[in-house]
């Protein structure tokens, strides 16, 4: 699904009144609807509960008081409106849908905001996607107060206070318990601070089709979902044989750091290779060989527990002659001067798809003219995007999509920016936002899992795009995994590699991989 910013909307909007016949108050009226089914088929015993309507004085409003007439038709008899409009100049729409619920108590929210305390559903509707200055002291306060209440908050389109371009908070803004928004999901949902704020995320498409907005509204954004994964799983034949199914290399570890390669080769091996290679320190291979058989094992040289220059030509020479398929270069490497060298000639001078993850992505920044447009995924979170760029972390965050965008326009290799919502940036301009965005994966060894991930499904043929697409997406789907049958607390690294069979057969349905 695309992910746009506000000016896409009013563009599809104006086209669909001008072009199409299909006047604004209709599109209210669909977004009414869509807001008064979601909280039907959500909320037990809808009729019994106490439900307020906080309106602006624009659109946004509107949709509010428009929800306020499905509510009362359908028997929900406790529904009162708290205005944020008395004094000022409100909609035409706006004016419309009030005419309509004559019979309804509506409150100053100003005056009466304490009272959302007695209500059991809070729906804000005071401002919209049009937001782009900072709100008012009082609202602050009230802000402030409904965050405190800690109810169930739905916002319409966006939550009040943040600018949906950009995610900042416009002097305070509404923590939601969900944020039902219409047609697209908007840019600045995935951009810090706002993704604190916007919860569970639904998107209504007003009873448009997905083919009809798609061929009006174009973006370079996407957020992915599972119908776009189902279509990128490789599929073997059944007289497929190991050397065929995919050979990966692992390269890194060394003895500050020996759990990270082998959680990258045992996730190469649950992700469908046929075959993984595991390149190490020499003083630290004999850890893994008796517990995980069916790993093939290729000791480096080394010098202080660190992976030697010295083996550069010798691993270039194994890469050709055992034709592997792609390479995960990275976990648990560690920072050594001669390690650098390695490293630097490895990404140079081999043309197989590489993923470039952990202390092998501080050394790339002296290389990246050398390695503009080869097949190379590099997978940094903010802290190491932060040393190949030399800027502050708190920037990368605030900017990433900005940044990332300009990275890789400028250097042609494949960038996932890992974080919450983590993004990928392709050679080509194309943006792809993983829907996913949850603490549990903040755990040391998950981004060596996501590099094994990554290079199996590189080895099996996917394109670059397509394993960051799909790779970013499974290792997300974990948690959702893990949450529904361990908790919100727990999960491990080695966890996620264990639910790989597990995750595969769900999002895929059993297709075979």
């Amino acid at each position: 699904m695309k992910i746009v910013n506000s000016e896409d909307i009013r563009n599809l909007e104006k086209i669909l009144e001008e072009q199409y016949k299909i006047p604004t108050l209709m599109l209210m009226e669909n977004a009414s609807i869509f807001l008064f089914n979601f909280l039907k088929d959500n909320i037990p015993d809808l009729k019994s509960k106490n439900v307020a309507i906080l309106c602006g004085p624009g659109n946004n409003g509107g949709d509010g008081v428009a929800l306020v007439r499905h509510l009362l038709n359908y028997g929900v008899k406790n529904v009162y409106v708290f205005s944020y409009f008395w004094d000022k100049k409100i909609s035409d729409l706006l004016k419309i849908q009030l005419s309509l619920i004559n019979d309804v108590l509506i409150l100053d929210l100003k005056a009466n905001y304490k009272d959302l305390s007695l209500f059991d559903i809070i729906v804000d509707g005071i401002f919209g996607i049009g937001l782009k200055r900072d709100i008012e002291d009082n609202l602050k306060n009230i802000f402030e107060y409904i965050n405190e209440l800690k109810k169930f908050v739905i916002s319409i389109d966006v939550p009040s206070g943040i600018d949906s371009d950009t995610g900042e908070i416009r002097g305070s803004a509404i923590k939601s318990s969900y944020t039902l928004t219409m047609f697209y999901p908007k840019k600045g949902f995935f951009e810090y601070p706002a993704i604190e704020y916007i919860g569970n995320l639904v998107v209504g498409r007003l009873n448009f089709g997905d083919m009809f907005l798609d061929s009006i509204v174009k973006s370079n954004m996407e957020l992915v979902d599972e119908n776009m994964v189902q279509k990128l799983i490789p599929v073997h034949t059944k007289m497929v044989y190991k050397g065929k199914k995919g050979k990966v290399l692992i390269i890194g570890g060394s003895l500050k750091y020996t759990g990270a390669p082998i959680l990258s080769a045992l996730s190469a091996l649950r992700s469908g290779a046929g075959m993984v290679y595991l390149s190490v320190p020499e003083s630290i291979h004999m850890i893994y060989r008796a517990l995980y058989p069916e790993i093939i094992y290729i000791p480096l040289k080394e010098i202080d527990g660190y992976i030697s220059s010295e083996n550069l030509d010798y691993i270039i020479e194994f890469i050709n002659s055992y034709e592997i398929d792609a390479i995960g270069l990275g976990p648990g490497i560690g920072l050594y001067s001669d390690t650098s060298l390695f490293v630097k000639g490895l990404i140079t001078k081999v043309d197989i798809p590489i993923v470039v993850d952990a202390d092998a992505l501080v050394y790339i920044k002296d290389i990246l003219e050398e390695i503009k447009g080869k097949k190379i995924i590099i997978t940094p979170h903010y802290g190491e995007m932060s040393k190949i760029l030399n800027l502050p972390v708190g920037y990368i965050q605030k900017n990433r999509f900005l940044i990332g965008e300009d990275f890789v326009r400028k250097h042609k290799i494949n960038l996932i920016l890992k974080g919450p919502y983590s993004l990928t940036f392709t050679k080509e301009g194309q943006i792809y936002v993983n829907p996913f965005a949850d603490s549990l994966l903040a755990t040391a060894g998950s981004g060596d899992v996501l590099t094994g991930i990554l290079a199996s499904l590189l080895a099996q043929g996917l394109s670059e795009n397509n394993a960051c697409i799909l790779g970013n997406y499974i290792h997300g789907f974990s948690v959702n995994f893990w949450k529904r049958n361990r908790g919100n607390y727990g999960m491990i690294s080695s966890d996620i590699i264990d639910f790989l069979p597990d995750i595969f057969m769900e999002i895929f349905k059993g297709k075979s991989i």
